[in-house]
């Protein structure tokens, strides 16, 4: 079985989509054209090409207000979409083409490796599916980017005044590049298409439910690795900031969808997919990318700073984030001996 390992060079080999060859291809096309048709994938990049979210959108962030002050003019202001916008989105949707997106080599060779309907094929489906998803947001932003109705204007430039200490304390060089904004993926300085490579995760994220991310673990060597498990990283309210691992249920569903001919493709559409009280996998975030190896991209997100919160270290047990008071424990353990290794690094180097 081929296996993805998501260690990525940027710089490595892609190849068009258009390339896939007969029925791994038609698949595939019908699974993008299944999401790309639902009311929230044109909402999302409706979104992208009127150059700011929905005030509604930007609420729907499991910190809003963090890094977008409650008085920020957007929230009265951008409460629907300019005129125009919703029609344009959809003349770009009727010329797009898939030979227009391109993939990693590895990732396209995984998933021709498969049979049509094996675990190994329909994994790698829902990985293609959610670069495609991902890939759509940054062409757009690219395309719309210095054309969008908001372009410079005082929405989009808007910062507090300099009274507001607090806010500039965490932002000092004003405000951040754009506010689609997936709070978890931001490490702009080193993503291949760096803004644009944010606004896709942020639309990956409102489409899908979240970042669709993978193990990465080699099963050779960890028994524990499950190669064809699907974990999902959202930012809504009232959705955990952890990373979760999708039901076989949730899986099947998005697979049937995907694979679906149904004529109504939003009566159909189980998106986004979200975690509830069932999703008892859950992964913590703040531990380094390369121990927990659940990621699609060894690049996407950075580890915490040492100055970086630690939210394990808050007194307050939520159900919403822990399922369980042993699983916040654990998760507070984690974080305690982090911040031990912050604080006393002598001795966890061994040295006197």
């Amino acid at each position: 079985m081929t296996r993805i390992s998501g260690e990525r060079d940027a710089r490595f080999n892609k190849l068009s989509l258009d390339c896939l060859p007969g029925r791994h291809r038609d698949v595939f096309s019908r699974a993008l054209s299944n999401v790309l048709y639902t009311e929230i994938a044109e909402l999302t990049y409706a979104q992208i090409v009127d150059g700011l979210p929905l005030s509604s959108v930007q609420k729907d962030a499991y910190d809003f207000g963090l890094y977008l002050p409650g008085r920020h003019p957007l929230h009265d202001r951008h409460t629907e979409l300019c005129p125009g916008v919703l029609e344009r989105t959809r003349q770009i949707h009727r010329e797009f083409s898939i030979e227009s997106l391109e993939c990693d080599s590895r990732l396209m060779h995984a998933y021709m490796a498969g049979s049509p309907g094996s675990r190994a094929f329909q994994t790698r489906l829902i990985e293609l599916v959610a670069v495609a998803v991902h890939s759509v947001a940054v062409e757009l932003h690219k395309k719309t980017m210095d054309t969008n109705p908001h372009k410079g204007d005082e929405l989009s430039l808007w910062t507090p005044p300099t009274e507001d200490e607090v806010w500039w304390e965490f932002h000092p060089d004003g405000a951040p590049p754009t506010l689609f904004r997936h709070e978890w993926y931001c490490n702009y300085d080193q993503y291949p298409q760096g803004v644009s490579d944010g606004v896709g995760y942020w639309a990956e994220a409102r489409i899908l439910g979240g970042v669709v991310l993978f193990d990465r673990r080699d099963p050779e060597a960890d028994g524990e690795a499950e190669p064809n498990a699907i974990y999902s990283h959202s930012d809504r309210q009232e959705v955990t900031y952890r990373i979760w691992q999708l039901l076989d249920s949730q899986k099947q569903r998005l697979l049937d969808f995907l694979q679906s001919e149904h004529e109504d493709v939003q009566l159909a559409s189980p998106l986004p997919i979200l975690c509830s009280d069932d999703n008892r996998r859950r992964i913590d975030l703040e531990e380094p990318i390369e121990l927990k190896k659940i990621y699609r991209d060894i690049w996407e997100r950075r580890p915490l700073s040492p100055n970086d919160p630690d939210r394990r270290l808050r007194d307050v047990y939520t159900s919403l984030d822990w399922p369980t008071f042993d699983d916040w424990n654990e998760s507070r353990q984690l974080a305690f001996e982090r911040k031990w290794e912050i604080d006393y690094p002598d001795y966890t180097s061994g040295s006197d």
